[in-house]
């Protein structure tokens, strides 16, 4: 055993023990404090340049009723995507995780369709299915025998119906990652031990998935959270979202400390919501797992 555990051959891994292993990681702890951690310090000094005497930036955000409907339309929008997209998605994984080769390969490539289309053409092209003389509404008003049209645009509905489309195939992806973790054999084997085909899914295959769900819904929130082009296109004036108000308060207004002050805010709230991510997924036990 000695003279195999001489002659064992070196690899790259040997370098990632103790403090060497910094050394791997410093290209990218500078891009990040470069591209990252820099321009949120800038963020920061700008919203406590205030002259003396004048109401703090953080002030008027957390007590303005404008800017907080502002937060709240975005923190609701993003969290209703989120949703949405996990109870469409989960089920779209999981048949794309089940299904033979062949159709496995056609219904993923119809979810990833999206992807050669950018987020403007698909948001405009809601428009002309969900106007007062869309195909939607046409189709409903036809089958529900309906006399006036159903309102799903320049409100929630329609910013929910957009953002939805988006961001389904970066949930779906997400889930199908976790879904081919899980080892074939365990619902098989957990059928043959008696237990129904629902309830192996319940007790064995979802909670195995349960990291990629908390990663896809964080993925979602956070990434709904900088929406523009939908809910600039498909949402009314009282569906203004924070992103949406920093480019009227910096390019319009010139109001920076408010505008740098309503983006520490957020980025709160998204540093907020990756530390329950981390919590609940206990990713800073991963060496005792």
């Amino acid at each position: 055993m000695t003279q195999a555990l001489a002659r064992r051959s070196w690899g790259p891994s040997d370098l990632l023990v103790g403090n060497a292993s910094l050394l791997w990681l410093a290209p990218g702890l500078v891009a990040v404090a470069i591209l990252f951690v820099w321009p949120i310090v800038q963020l920061v000094i700008v919203s406590l340049n205030v002259a003396p005497g004048t109401i703090s930036p953080y002030v008027n955000v957390l007590s303005e009723p404008i800017y907080l409907r502002v937060i709240s339309n975005t923190a609701v929008s993003a969290l209703g995507t989120t949703i949405v997209c996990l109870l469409i998605g989960y089920p779209t994984a999981y048949a794309i995780h089940v299904l033979p080769s062949p159709w496995r390969l056609i219904v993923l490539s119809a979810v990833l369709f999206s992807y050669a289309v950018g987020t403007m053409p698909r948001a405009f092209s809601w428009i002309v299915l969900l106007g007062d003389r869309g195909l939607v509404n046409q189709a409903l008003m036809r089958a529900f025998d309906l006399s006036e049209p159903f309102e799903m645009l320049y409100n929630q509905r329609g910013v929910l119906i957009g953002m939805t489309h988006v961001m389904l195939p970066f949930m779906v992806l997400t889930l199908l990652g976790a879904m081919a973790r899980v080892p074939a054999g365990l619902v098989p084997a957990a059928r043959t031990l008696g237990a129904s085909a629902f309830r192996a899914f319940g007790l064995v295959f979802l909670p195995m998935t349960m990291p990629g769900v908390l990663a896809g819904m964080m993925m979602t929130f956070v990434y709904s959270l900088g929406f523009f082009v939908v809910p600039a296109v498909l949402g009314g004036a009282g569906q203004t979202t924070v992103v949406m108000i920093l480019r009227d308060l910096t390019l319009g207004l010139g109001r920076w400390a408010i505008a740098s002050a309503l983006s520490i805010t957020v980025i709160v709230i998204c540093v907020f919501g990756a530390a329950i991510y981390v919590s609940l997924t206990r990713l800073g036990e991963i060496e005792e797992h």
